[in-house]
């Protein structure tokens, strides 16, 4: 077998992954990005996997599992928008009521330079509310499923994985707690600070996850595919998005790193490691890390997310280890 050594100089491909009979996939946003590619999601149920998508919108979900029944039966699609928290709690509920396990959940969806006047339902800056506190809530709803999938698969001496997007980021990047819900701080920056920032967010929680739940057989990896065309430069255009597309590369090559991270039988030792374009392991800057270590980002998507379950009167699944020791601030919970 191909050493990781091997892996890491680019030689792994979609033909490598190792049969998935009886494993549980759940992609969110499977039906765009790089989880719409048929590559990403047709090797995975060629090799066996049982595998949900996410989808904002139900014609877009029905049309997309309608193609895919074509390769497999097991395709299965579930309302998520990761704008509302509401949706994120249905569809982790209905999950876990169709499904007992959970073996690898890749948390896919995301945004990219939104205007600036967009926010989520329940008020955040939109990039922030999907791409990082709507997947924070979802892994925090799916623990349940994931920890007793965990504890099923440990006798194989396999591990449950959970993949994060993240994306390359300044040494410079920092979570501005002022800028993660409407006002004049946050206005005054632009689409793409924001995008960055909850790219980071996204960094730092799959490293906290995998700090956390490592000792109970969560692998939690952060994924950087690189440039990919895709559709998230629907909301760019311009020099940015021409700069974008030339730096990119095809998306046959963009899904080797999450295929690769999901996949692999390596990568359960790669446990809160970062994987950038074509599998190779990059390093999180010790700086980066460091500045952020202080800062409070799990323990305040914990009180967010906490404190909408005690406004709209929802009994919890599941709690984190740590406690939520942060307020939350007026009118964020609706």
């Amino acid at each position: 077998m191909a050493s990781w050594g091997q892996h890491a100089q680019g030689e792994w491909s979609v033909d490598d992954m190792p049969d998935q009979t009886g494993k549980v996939f759940l992609i969110t946003g499977g039906n765009t990005g790089l989880g719409k590619l048929s590559q990403s999601r047709a090797a995975l149920l060629r090799r066996n996997a049982k595998v949900y998508i996410t989808s904002r919108d139900r014609e877009r979900g029905q049309q997309a599992l309608e193609r895919l029944r074509r390769i497999s039966e097991t395709i299965h699609v579930l309302p998520l928008d990761l704008s509302d928290l509401h949706s994120v709690r249905r569809a982790a509920l209905e999950f876990m009521r169709r499904e007992k396990y959970l073996h690898v959940l890749i948390n896919n969806a995301g945004v990219m330079c939104t205007p600036a006047a967009l926010l989520t339902h329940q008020c955040y800056d939109f990039q922030f509310g999907v791409n990082a506190l709507g997947h924070f809530y979802l892994t925090h709803l799916l623990l349940p499923v994931l920890l007793t999938t965990a504890s099923a698969v440990a006798r194989a001496l396999d591990k449950v994985r959970v993949v994060h997007y993240t994306c390359t980021l300044p040494l410079s990047s920092r979570v501005d707690y002022t800028t993660l819900m409407d006002g004049p701080v946050r206005r005054k920056r632009t689409p793409g600070q924001l995008y960055q920032q909850s790219k980071l967010a996204d960094l730092l929680l799959a490293v906290e996850l995998a700090d956390q739940y490592a000792d109970q057989g969560i692998v939690s990896i952060a994924v950087n595919p690189g440039n990919t065309f895709t559709e998230l430069t629907r909301h760019t255009k311009g020099v940015g998005t021409a700069i974008w597309n030339m730096l990119s590369h095809d998306v046959s090559k963009g899904i080797i790193s999450p295929l690769f991270a999901a996949t692999a039988p390596i990568v359960l030792d790669m446990n809160g490691k970062l994987l950038g374009p074509r599998a190779r392991v990059q390093d999180i800057p010790t700086s980066m890390m460091e500045r952020c270590a202080g800062e409070t980002l799990w323990d305040w998507l914990a009180a967010q997310t906490e404190c909408f379950e005690i406004v709209n009167g929802i009994g919890p699944i599941f709690r984190f280890h740590k406690e939520s020791v942060l307020p939350m601030r007026n009118g964020s919970v609706t």
